[in-house]
């Protein structure tokens, strides 16, 4: 953590744990490219990328502010040094994207917008994008095989606004 990136605690212990072992693994040396995001800090995102996609587009990519994982300290963007693909699709083709969609889960991490739950998630497709819910939780999120927060919790498709 270069950047010196910012987690609550107990998401950045895990991380730390996750990474020794996707390292372990062979699956590379895991890169965080964003975390805590302060209000005006998303404020600034928001408006990036609706100003280069337009309304639609930009809101599918990043939240409006004050709906954002990131402003909880307990969401990461995930890389992986030398690898490419970061913060792109095509990091779910990566040794370290493959690897972290199946095993985050043990850390207590889960892939939190899967791909083809837009209409469920409000976002597109994220490989990138990890939530921390802890381990029990992630145990079951994967032993139910759901594939959103909001088809775990039962809830209802996220607002649009």
């Amino acid at each position: 953590n270069p950047n010196r990136l910012q987690l609550a605690k107990v998401a950045a212990k895990a991380i730390k744990l996750m990474a020794s072992a996707m390292k372990a693994a062979g699956a590379g040396t895991l890169a965080l490219a964003s975390t805590y995001r302060s209000y005006n800090t998303q404020v600034a995102v928001h408006n990036k990328d609706v100003a280069a996609l337009g309304l639609v587009a930009g809101e599918n990519l990043a939240a409006r502010p004050g709906y954002s994982e990131h402003q909880t300290g307990l969401a990461a963007d995930l890389a992986a040094v030398g690898q490419g693909c970061s913060i792109q699709v095509c990091f779910a083709t990566t040794k370290a994207g493959k690897w972290l969609a199946v095993n985050s889960w043990q850390y207590g991490w889960i892939l939190r917008y899967e791909d083809w739950q837009t209409s469920v998630t409000g976002y597109q497709f994220e490989p990138w994008h990890f939530r921390f819910v802890g381990v029990e939780l992630a145990t079951d999120y994967k032993s139910r095989g759901v594939k959103s927060l909001e088809a775990f919790w039962n809830l209802p498709p996220a607002p649009n606004y």
